[in-house]
Protein backbone atom coordinates (compact mmCIF):
# COMPACT_ATOMS: atom_id res chain seq x y z
CA UNK A 1 0.00 0.00 0.00
CA UNK A 2 1.10 3.53 -0.17
CA UNK A 3 1.48 4.52 2.88
CA UNK A 4 3.66 1.33 3.45
CA UNK A 5 6.32 4.47 2.03
CA UNK A 6 8.09 6.55 4.73
CA UNK A 7 7.70 9.46 2.46
CA UNK A 8 4.11 9.30 2.89
CA UNK A 9 3.92 8.36 6.28
CA UNK A 10 5.61 11.70 6.64
CA UNK A 11 3.59 13.69 4.43
CA UNK A 12 0.65 12.72 6.08
CA UNK A 13 1.63 12.91 9.43
CA UNK A 14 3.00 16.76 8.02
CA UNK A 15 -0.76 17.37 6.82
CA UNK A 16 -2.43 16.57 10.23
CA UNK A 17 -0.14 18.20 12.00
CA UNK A 18 -0.77 21.55 9.69
CA UNK A 19 -4.44 20.95 9.01
CA UNK A 20 -5.32 20.50 13.26
CA UNK A 21 -2.80 23.80 13.99
CA UNK A 22 -4.48 25.78 10.88
CA UNK A 23 -7.99 24.93 12.22
CA UNK A 24 -7.43 25.72 15.90
CA UNK A 25 -6.10 29.24 14.27
CA UNK A 26 -8.40 29.59 11.98
CA UNK A 27 -11.14 28.87 14.53
CA UNK A 28 -9.51 31.23 17.06
CA UNK A 29 -9.26 33.99 14.77
CA UNK A 30 -13.02 33.35 13.57
CA UNK A 31 -14.33 33.79 17.09
CA UNK A 32 -12.20 36.73 18.38
CA UNK A 33 -13.23 38.58 14.89
CA UNK A 34 -16.65 37.73 15.45
CA UNK A 35 -16.65 38.40 19.38
CA UNK A 36 -15.01 42.37 18.26
CA UNK A 37 -17.70 42.70 15.66
CA UNK A 38 -20.91 41.60 18.48
CA UNK A 39 -19.21 44.18 21.26
CA UNK A 40 -18.65 46.44 18.49
CA UNK A 41 -22.40 46.23 17.62
CA UNK A 42 -23.34 46.05 21.24
CA UNK A 43 -21.74 49.01 22.43
CA UNK A 44 -23.13 51.15 19.68
CA UNK A 45 -26.57 49.64 20.92
CA UNK A 46 -26.11 51.03 24.60
CA UNK A 47 -24.68 53.97 23.21
CA UNK A 48 -28.40 54.88 21.43
CA UNK A 49 -30.08 53.10 24.64
CA UNK A 50 -28.57 55.90 26.74
CA UNK A 51 -29.59 58.99 23.85
CA UNK A 52 -32.71 57.30 22.97
CA UNK A 53 -34.72 56.29 26.45
CA UNK A 54 -35.14 60.13 27.22
CA UNK A 55 -36.53 60.76 23.99
CA UNK A 56 -38.60 57.52 24.39
CA UNK A 57 -40.00 58.91 27.92
CA UNK A 58 -41.21 61.87 26.59
CA UNK A 59 -42.97 59.99 23.29
CA UNK A 60 -44.50 56.98 25.69
CA UNK A 61 -45.09 58.35 28.79
CA UNK A 62 -44.03 56.22 31.84
CA UNK A 63 -42.46 53.58 29.31
CA UNK A 64 -39.16 54.74 32.04
CA UNK A 65 -41.41 54.21 34.95
CA UNK A 66 -42.64 56.99 37.53
CA UNK A 67 -41.76 60.21 36.26
CA UNK A 68 -39.89 62.46 38.65
CA UNK A 69 -42.04 64.62 41.11
CA UNK A 70 -42.30 68.16 40.32
CA UNK A 71 -39.63 70.70 41.11
CA UNK A 72 -40.01 72.37 44.47
CA UNK A 73 -40.97 75.79 44.81
CA UNK A 74 -38.61 78.51 45.15
CA UNK A 75 -38.66 81.11 48.54
CA UNK A 76 -40.70 83.77 47.01
CA UNK A 77 -43.07 81.05 45.89
CA UNK A 78 -42.89 80.62 42.48
CA UNK A 79 -41.94 77.20 40.92
CA UNK A 80 -38.57 76.86 38.62
CA UNK A 81 -39.13 77.07 35.18
CA UNK A 82 -39.04 73.25 33.38
CA UNK A 83 -37.40 75.48 29.64
CA UNK A 84 -39.32 73.93 26.44
CA UNK A 85 -42.71 73.15 26.91
CA UNK A 86 -44.39 69.60 26.54
CA UNK A 87 -45.14 69.65 22.82
CA UNK A 88 -41.25 71.10 22.49
CA UNK A 89 -40.08 68.33 24.43
CA UNK A 90 -41.77 65.26 21.84
CA UNK A 91 -40.50 67.08 18.93
CA UNK A 92 -37.10 67.13 19.98
CA UNK A 93 -37.84 63.71 21.34
CA UNK A 94 -39.37 62.31 17.75
CA UNK A 95 -36.60 63.72 16.01
CA UNK A 96 -34.13 62.14 18.59
CA UNK A 97 -35.76 58.68 17.73
CA UNK A 98 -35.69 59.70 13.64
CA UNK A 99 -31.85 59.91 14.31
CA UNK A 100 -31.48 57.01 16.12
CA UNK A 101 -33.60 54.86 13.37
CA UNK A 102 -31.50 56.33 10.51
CA UNK A 103 -28.48 54.84 12.36
CA UNK A 104 -29.77 51.17 11.56
CA UNK A 105 -30.89 50.99 15.19
CA UNK A 106 -34.37 50.18 16.20
CA UNK A 107 -36.66 50.94 19.44
CA UNK A 108 -39.27 49.27 20.54
CA UNK A 109 -41.36 49.39 23.54
CA UNK A 110 -43.79 46.38 25.45
CA UNK A 111 -46.27 45.95 28.17
CA UNK A 112 -45.86 42.43 30.41
CA UNK A 113 -48.46 41.60 28.09
CA UNK A 114 -45.89 41.30 25.15
CA UNK A 115 -48.24 44.36 23.48
CA UNK A 116 -46.28 46.86 22.10
CA UNK A 117 -46.26 50.48 23.41
CA UNK A 118 -43.74 52.22 20.86
CA UNK A 119 -42.00 50.55 17.56
CA UNK A 120 -40.02 52.42 15.21
CA UNK A 121 -40.82 52.15 11.82
CA UNK A 122 -37.50 49.93 11.25
CA UNK A 123 -38.67 47.71 13.69
CA UNK A 124 -39.80 43.78 13.16
CA UNK A 125 -43.44 43.24 14.07
CA UNK A 126 -43.17 39.56 14.90
CA UNK A 127 -44.70 38.67 18.05
CA UNK A 128 -42.48 35.91 18.30
CA UNK A 129 -39.54 37.90 18.55
CA UNK A 130 -41.34 39.57 21.72
CA UNK A 131 -41.93 36.37 22.91
CA UNK A 132 -38.64 35.09 22.92
CA UNK A 133 -36.98 38.54 24.18
CA UNK A 134 -39.57 38.27 27.28
CA UNK A 135 -38.77 35.06 27.70
CA UNK A 136 -34.93 35.89 28.12
CA UNK A 137 -35.23 38.49 31.02
CA UNK A 138 -33.51 37.85 34.44
CA UNK A 139 -36.92 39.08 36.30
CA UNK A 140 -40.11 37.68 35.60
CA UNK A 141 -42.03 40.18 34.02
CA UNK A 142 -44.89 40.37 36.86
CA UNK A 143 -42.09 41.60 38.78
CA UNK A 144 -41.28 45.02 39.00
CA UNK A 145 -36.42 45.16 38.82
CA UNK A 146 -35.06 47.71 41.77
CA UNK A 147 -33.28 49.00 39.79
CA UNK A 148 -32.74 49.26 34.90
CA UNK A 149 -31.52 46.26 34.01
CA UNK A 150 -29.90 45.26 30.78
CA UNK A 151 -29.54 42.37 28.85
CA UNK A 152 -27.76 41.74 25.52
CA UNK A 153 -29.52 39.01 23.59
CA UNK A 154 -29.16 37.15 19.80
CA UNK A 155 -32.66 36.56 18.45
CA UNK A 156 -33.10 35.46 15.13
CA UNK A 157 -31.93 37.90 12.50
CA UNK A 158 -30.78 40.32 15.37
CA UNK A 159 -29.04 41.67 18.29
CA UNK A 160 -31.12 43.09 20.71
CA UNK A 161 -30.19 45.08 24.40
CA UNK A 162 -32.95 44.67 26.42
CA UNK A 163 -33.75 47.24 28.77
CA UNK A 164 -35.62 46.75 31.40
CA UNK A 165 -36.43 50.34 33.44
CA UNK A 166 -38.10 50.26 36.86
CA UNK A 167 -41.68 49.25 36.33
CA UNK A 168 -43.24 46.72 34.43
CA UNK A 169 -42.68 47.88 30.66
CA UNK A 170 -39.84 46.14 28.42
CA UNK A 171 -37.96 48.56 25.98
CA UNK A 172 -35.35 47.02 22.62
CA UNK A 173 -32.88 48.00 20.84
CA UNK A 174 -31.87 46.24 18.09
CA UNK A 175 -29.87 46.29 14.96
CA UNK A 176 -30.39 43.93 12.15
CA UNK A 177 -27.49 40.70 12.11
CA UNK A 178 -28.07 40.29 7.91
CA UNK A 179 -24.96 42.08 7.01
CA UNK A 180 -22.75 41.08 9.73
CA UNK A 181 -23.68 37.50 8.90
CA UNK A 182 -22.97 38.13 5.93
CA UNK A 183 -19.35 39.71 6.62
CA UNK A 184 -18.81 36.59 8.96
CA UNK A 185 -19.62 34.00 6.36
CA UNK A 186 -17.46 35.94 3.82
CA UNK A 187 -14.61 35.77 6.42
CA UNK A 188 -15.02 32.22 7.57
CA UNK A 189 -14.90 31.50 3.60
CA UNK A 190 -11.83 33.34 2.85
CA UNK A 191 -10.25 31.90 6.28
CA UNK A 192 -11.06 28.43 5.14
CA UNK A 193 -9.33 29.19 1.64
CA UNK A 194 -6.29 30.34 3.28
CA UNK A 195 -6.46 27.34 5.67
CA UNK A 196 -6.53 24.78 2.30
CA UNK A 197 -3.26 27.20 1.20
CA UNK A 198 -1.26 26.97 3.75
CA UNK A 199 -1.82 23.17 4.44
CA UNK A 200 -1.29 22.47 0.71
CA UNK A 201 1.90 24.68 0.63
CA UNK A 202 2.73 23.20 4.18
CA UNK A 203 2.18 19.48 2.63
CA UNK A 204 4.14 20.67 -0.86
CA UNK A 205 7.12 22.27 1.31
CA UNK A 206 6.96 18.93 3.11
CA UNK A 207 6.84 16.57 0.58
CA UNK A 208 10.25 18.43 -1.07
CA UNK A 209 11.61 18.31 2.19
CA UNK A 210 10.91 14.45 2.95
CA UNK A 211 12.49 13.68 -0.35
CA UNK A 212 15.88 15.44 0.32
CA UNK A 213 15.62 14.16 3.77
CA UNK A 214 15.13 10.44 2.57
CA UNK A 215 17.27 10.97 -0.50
CA UNK A 216 19.89 9.47 1.34
CA UNK A 217 18.65 6.53 2.81
CA UNK A 218 17.53 5.82 -1.16
CA UNK A 219 21.40 6.09 -1.54
CA UNK A 220 22.27 3.48 1.23
CA UNK A 221 19.81 1.23 0.01
CA UNK A 222 20.96 1.38 -3.30
CA UNK A 223 24.42 0.83 -2.05
CA UNK A 224 23.41 -2.38 -0.16
CA UNK A 225 21.68 -3.72 -2.59
CA UNK A 226 24.86 -3.45 -4.68
CA UNK A 227 26.81 -5.44 -1.86
CA UNK A 228 24.34 -8.00 -1.78
CA UNK A 229 24.08 -8.41 -5.96
CA UNK A 230 27.91 -9.35 -5.21
CA UNK A 231 30.14 -5.76 -5.32
CA UNK A 232 31.72 -7.10 -1.36
CA UNK A 233 34.18 -4.56 -2.07
CA UNK A 234 31.66 -1.36 -2.31
CA UNK A 235 31.46 1.11 0.47
CA UNK A 236 28.47 3.44 1.25
CA UNK A 237 28.49 6.92 0.57
CA UNK A 238 28.90 8.58 4.57
CA UNK A 239 29.84 12.02 2.94
CA UNK A 240 26.08 14.12 2.22
CA UNK A 241 24.64 11.75 5.39
CA UNK A 242 24.41 13.61 9.07
CA UNK A 243 23.42 12.68 12.39
CA UNK A 244 21.73 9.62 12.74
CA UNK A 245 21.82 8.98 8.84
CA UNK A 246 25.62 9.35 9.16
CA UNK A 247 25.93 7.03 12.12
CA UNK A 248 23.31 4.19 10.74
CA UNK A 249 26.07 4.48 7.15
CA UNK A 250 28.68 3.84 9.51
CA UNK A 251 27.68 1.07 11.27
CA UNK A 252 26.18 -0.51 7.83
CA UNK A 253 29.57 -0.13 6.90
CA UNK A 254 31.26 -1.18 9.62
CA UNK A 255 28.45 -4.79 9.42
CA UNK A 256 29.57 -5.19 5.45
CA UNK A 257 32.92 -4.73 6.49
CA UNK A 258 32.72 -8.11 8.64
CA UNK A 259 30.50 -9.95 6.72
CA UNK A 260 33.13 -9.21 3.63
CA UNK A 261 35.89 -10.29 6.07
CA UNK A 262 34.17 -13.47 7.45
CA UNK A 263 33.28 -14.53 3.83
CA UNK A 264 36.69 -14.19 2.47
CA UNK A 265 37.92 -16.08 5.80
CA UNK A 266 35.94 -18.58 5.43
CA UNK A 267 36.04 -19.06 1.61
CA UNK A 268 40.15 -19.35 2.61
CA UNK A 269 39.20 -21.69 5.59
CA UNK A 270 37.43 -23.95 2.70
CA UNK A 271 40.02 -24.03 0.60
CA UNK A 272 42.75 -24.28 3.19
CA UNK A 273 40.82 -26.96 4.54
CA UNK A 274 40.52 -28.83 1.33
CA UNK A 275 43.59 -28.62 0.82
CA UNK A 276 44.96 -30.34 3.45
CA UNK A 277 42.29 -32.62 3.34
CA UNK A 278 43.23 -33.49 -0.44
CA UNK A 279 47.31 -34.06 0.32
CA UNK A 280 46.57 -37.88 2.50
CA UNK A 281 43.68 -38.22 0.21
CA UNK A 282 45.84 -38.44 -2.99
CA UNK A 283 48.24 -40.79 -0.61
CA UNK A 284 45.14 -43.07 0.01
CA UNK A 285 44.26 -43.11 -3.20
CA UNK A 286 47.50 -43.70 -5.19
CA UNK A 287 48.74 -46.15 -2.21
CA UNK A 288 45.89 -48.46 -2.96
CA UNK A 289 45.49 -47.94 -6.24
CA UNK A 290 48.97 -49.12 -6.55
CA UNK A 291 48.65 -51.95 -4.22
CA UNK A 292 45.41 -53.05 -6.06
CA UNK A 293 47.66 -52.56 -10.00
CA UNK A 294 49.79 -55.38 -9.49
CA UNK A 295 51.00 -58.38 -6.76
CA UNK A 296 53.04 -57.26 -3.64
CA UNK A 297 55.01 -58.78 -1.24
CA UNK A 298 53.05 -59.03 2.14
CA UNK A 299 56.07 -56.65 3.25
CA UNK A 300 55.09 -54.17 0.64
CA UNK A 301 51.63 -54.44 1.27
CA UNK A 302 52.03 -53.65 5.10
CA UNK A 303 53.99 -50.82 4.28
CA UNK A 304 51.36 -49.99 1.75
CA UNK A 305 48.26 -50.80 4.62
CA UNK A 306 50.45 -48.23 6.82
CA UNK A 307 51.09 -44.90 4.66
CA UNK A 308 47.30 -45.38 4.26
CA UNK A 309 46.56 -45.86 7.92
CA UNK A 310 49.28 -42.54 8.35
CA UNK A 311 46.87 -40.54 6.00
CA UNK A 312 43.59 -41.50 7.40
CA UNK A 313 45.23 -40.79 11.13
CA UNK A 314 46.34 -37.12 9.78
CA UNK A 315 42.68 -36.86 8.38
CA UNK A 316 40.59 -37.71 11.67
CA UNK A 317 43.40 -34.99 12.95
CA UNK A 318 42.11 -32.59 10.78
CA UNK A 319 38.77 -32.99 11.28
CA UNK A 320 38.43 -33.16 14.45
CA UNK A 321 40.37 -29.86 14.47
CA UNK A 322 37.74 -28.26 12.16
CA UNK A 323 34.83 -30.44 14.24
CA UNK A 324 36.14 -29.01 17.67
CA UNK A 325 36.10 -25.28 15.35
CA UNK A 326 32.63 -25.46 14.29
CA UNK A 327 31.69 -26.23 17.86
CA UNK A 328 33.39 -23.54 19.32
CA UNK A 329 31.95 -21.20 16.78
CA UNK A 330 28.96 -22.43 17.62
CA UNK A 331 29.11 -20.83 20.80
CA UNK A 332 28.79 -24.12 22.72
CA UNK A 333 29.28 -23.25 26.19
CA UNK A 334 32.22 -24.69 28.03
CA UNK A 335 32.22 -26.74 31.45
CA UNK A 336 32.40 -25.44 34.93
CA UNK A 337 34.49 -27.52 36.65
CA UNK A 338 37.19 -26.88 39.70
CA UNK A 339 40.31 -27.63 38.53
CA UNK A 340 44.20 -26.84 38.54
CA UNK A 341 46.36 -25.61 36.16
CA UNK A 342 49.36 -27.02 37.43
CA UNK A 343 48.17 -30.56 37.75
CA UNK A 344 46.80 -30.18 34.19
CA UNK A 345 50.36 -29.31 33.30
CA UNK A 346 52.19 -32.21 35.28
CA UNK A 347 49.56 -34.35 33.25
CA UNK A 348 51.08 -32.94 29.80
CA UNK A 349 54.58 -32.83 30.55
CA UNK A 350 54.60 -36.60 31.87
CA UNK A 351 52.80 -37.67 28.01
CA UNK A 352 55.28 -35.39 26.30
CA UNK A 353 58.37 -36.49 28.19
CA UNK A 354 59.02 -39.07 25.29
CA UNK A 355 58.50 -36.95 22.38
CA UNK A 356 61.17 -34.20 24.08
CA UNK A 357 63.81 -37.08 24.33
CA UNK A 358 63.26 -38.31 20.73
CA UNK A 359 63.58 -34.87 19.05
CA UNK A 360 66.03 -33.82 21.64
CA UNK A 361 64.16 -31.19 23.61
CA UNK A 362 64.44 -30.82 27.26
CA UNK A 363 61.46 -30.22 29.10
CA UNK A 364 61.14 -28.30 32.41
CA UNK A 365 58.36 -28.16 35.10
CA UNK A 366 57.86 -25.07 36.95
CA UNK A 367 54.51 -25.68 38.65
CA UNK A 368 52.65 -23.62 41.27
CA UNK A 369 48.82 -24.02 42.23
CA UNK A 370 46.81 -22.05 39.91
CA UNK A 371 43.16 -23.01 40.26
CA UNK A 372 40.79 -22.35 37.32
CA UNK A 373 36.77 -23.20 36.87
CA UNK A 374 36.40 -24.55 33.45
CA UNK A 375 36.98 -27.48 30.75
CA UNK A 376 39.75 -29.55 32.20
CA UNK A 377 39.70 -31.60 28.99
CA UNK A 378 39.80 -28.66 26.62
CA UNK A 379 42.64 -26.79 29.40
CA UNK A 380 44.38 -29.82 28.89
CA UNK A 381 44.96 -29.83 25.44
CA UNK A 382 45.80 -26.06 24.93
CA UNK A 383 49.25 -26.97 27.55
CA UNK A 384 49.64 -29.88 25.15
CA UNK A 385 49.59 -28.42 21.81
CA UNK A 386 51.67 -25.28 23.04
CA UNK A 387 54.22 -27.83 24.67
CA UNK A 388 54.49 -29.88 21.98
CA UNK A 389 54.73 -27.14 19.37
CA UNK A 390 57.75 -25.51 20.87
CA UNK A 391 59.19 -29.70 21.05
CA UNK A 392 58.65 -29.98 17.48
CA UNK A 393 59.32 -26.96 16.14
CA UNK A 394 62.28 -26.48 17.14
CA UNK A 395 65.82 -28.03 17.12
CA UNK A 396 67.54 -30.40 19.04
CA UNK A 397 69.02 -28.84 21.95
CA UNK A 398 65.59 -26.85 23.03
CA UNK A 399 64.33 -26.40 26.34
CA UNK A 400 61.06 -25.95 26.85
CA UNK A 401 59.66 -24.45 30.19
CA UNK A 402 56.04 -25.27 31.52
CA UNK A 403 55.05 -23.14 34.47
CA UNK A 404 51.89 -22.55 36.22
CA UNK A 405 50.82 -19.96 39.15
CA UNK A 406 48.91 -16.86 40.34
CA UNK A 407 50.19 -13.96 38.85
CA UNK A 408 48.23 -10.14 40.74
CA UNK A 409 45.64 -13.18 42.11
CA UNK A 410 44.97 -14.38 38.39
CA UNK A 411 46.21 -18.08 37.06
CA UNK A 412 48.29 -17.95 34.73
CA UNK A 413 50.18 -20.67 32.09
CA UNK A 414 53.52 -19.76 30.76
CA UNK A 415 55.06 -22.14 27.95
CA UNK A 416 58.57 -20.86 26.94
CA UNK A 417 61.44 -22.11 25.05
CA UNK A 418 65.06 -20.80 23.83
CA UNK A 419 64.34 -22.04 20.50
CA UNK A 420 64.74 -20.15 17.01
CA UNK A 421 61.89 -17.63 17.31
CA UNK A 422 59.11 -16.38 15.16
CA UNK A 423 59.48 -13.63 12.58
CA UNK A 424 58.09 -10.56 13.85
CA UNK A 425 56.10 -10.48 10.35
CA UNK A 426 54.51 -13.90 11.25
CA UNK A 427 53.41 -12.88 14.94
CA UNK A 428 50.09 -11.13 14.24
CA UNK A 429 48.54 -13.76 11.71
CA UNK A 430 49.82 -17.15 14.27
CA UNK A 431 46.37 -17.85 15.62
CA UNK A 432 44.81 -17.39 12.18
CA UNK A 433 43.35 -21.36 11.10
CA UNK A 434 45.75 -23.09 9.17
CA UNK A 435 48.55 -20.57 9.04
CA UNK A 436 52.03 -21.77 9.19
CA UNK A 437 54.76 -19.44 10.08
CA UNK A 438 57.42 -21.87 8.47
CA UNK A 439 55.00 -23.72 5.73
CA UNK A 440 57.87 -26.37 4.72
CA UNK A 441 58.45 -27.09 8.68
CA UNK A 442 54.98 -27.57 9.11
CA UNK A 443 54.35 -30.20 6.57
CA UNK A 444 57.49 -31.79 7.89
CA UNK A 445 55.61 -32.36 11.08
CA UNK A 446 52.06 -32.72 10.12
CA UNK A 447 50.88 -29.37 11.18
CA UNK A 448 47.79 -28.36 9.64
CA UNK A 449 48.22 -25.06 11.35
CA UNK A 450 44.84 -25.63 13.26
CA UNK A 451 46.81 -25.79 16.97
CA UNK A 452 46.98 -22.51 17.67
CA UNK A 453 43.26 -21.28 16.46
CA UNK A 454 42.03 -24.13 18.72
CA UNK A 455 44.19 -22.84 21.53
CA UNK A 456 43.06 -19.16 21.22
CA UNK A 457 39.31 -19.98 21.10
CA UNK A 458 39.68 -22.18 24.07
CA UNK A 459 41.00 -19.30 26.05
CA UNK A 460 38.46 -16.86 25.27
CA UNK A 461 35.44 -19.55 25.27
CA UNK A 462 36.75 -19.31 29.64
CA UNK A 463 37.15 -15.56 29.20
CA UNK A 464 40.75 -15.60 29.10
CA UNK A 465 43.70 -14.22 27.15
CA UNK A 466 46.31 -15.40 24.87
CA UNK A 467 49.50 -13.29 24.36
CA UNK A 468 52.86 -14.24 22.46
CA UNK A 469 56.10 -12.73 22.54
CA UNK A 470 59.48 -13.90 20.52
CA UNK A 471 62.53 -12.71 19.24
CA UNK A 472 64.05 -14.71 16.32
CA UNK A 473 67.24 -16.71 17.82
CA UNK A 474 66.00 -16.21 21.33
CA UNK A 475 63.16 -17.71 21.63
CA UNK A 476 59.46 -17.66 21.91
CA UNK A 477 56.69 -16.94 25.20
CA UNK A 478 52.71 -18.37 24.97
CA UNK A 479 51.08 -16.78 28.12
CA UNK A 480 47.89 -17.67 29.26
CA UNK A 481 45.86 -15.82 31.78
CA UNK A 482 42.30 -16.56 33.03
CA UNK A 483 39.67 -15.75 35.11
CA UNK A 484 40.18 -15.79 38.93
CA UNK A 485 38.10 -18.55 40.55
Amino acid sequence: MIFHSIRWRILAWNFGLLAATASVLLVAFYRHEKQARLQELDLRLRQEMTRGMGALSEVVPGVAGPRNPAPAARPNGKAVPRGDSQEQRATKARQALTEIVDTGVWVQAVDPAGKPLYHSPNAPEDPALIAQALADLDTPVEESPARPQDLMATLPGHRVLLHRPPGRNLVMFGSPTAQLDAALAALARSLALAGFAVVFVGCGIGWVLAGRSLRPIDRIAADAEGIASGDFGRKIDVEDTESELGRLAAVLNDTFGKMNAAREHMAQFTADASHELRTPLTVILSDSQGALRQERTPEEYRATLEVIKQSALRMKSISDALLELAQGDAGHPVNKDACDLADLADESVALLNRVAREHGATLVANLEGAPVVGDAGRLGRVILNLTINAILHNEAGVTVTVSTGLVDGQPELRVADNGRGIAPESLAQIFERFHRADASRSRHTGGAGLGLAIVKQTVEAHGGTIAVASEVGQGTTFTVRLPQV
